[in-house]
């Protein structure tokens, strides 16, 4: 699943969901939505892409991996 790659980067970095919506400016409970594979708090499929895309940017995962597998899912 796409979120569930995502906090174990995040908590890898040493990252909260805090630390990560302050740096992407996105609410906490989208992230943690994100992480749980929940997609409908984006607003559409083009922002969940980007919001996927900005939080690998953080976490350290390759951003288009994470589009290619949301995309396949």
């Amino acid at each position: 699943m796409v979120g569930e790659r995502i906090p174990d980067a995040r908590r890898s970095r040493g990252l909260s969901i805090d630390d990560v919506a302050a740096t992407t400016r996105l609410r906490p409970l989208t992230i943690e939505a994100i992480e749980d594979d929940d997609f409908s708090l984006c607003g559409g499929e083009s922002y969940a892409i980007g919001h996927l895309r900005i939080i690998a940017n953080v976490v350290g995962l390759d951003g288009d991996d994470l589009v290619r597998e949301y995309r396949r899912r």
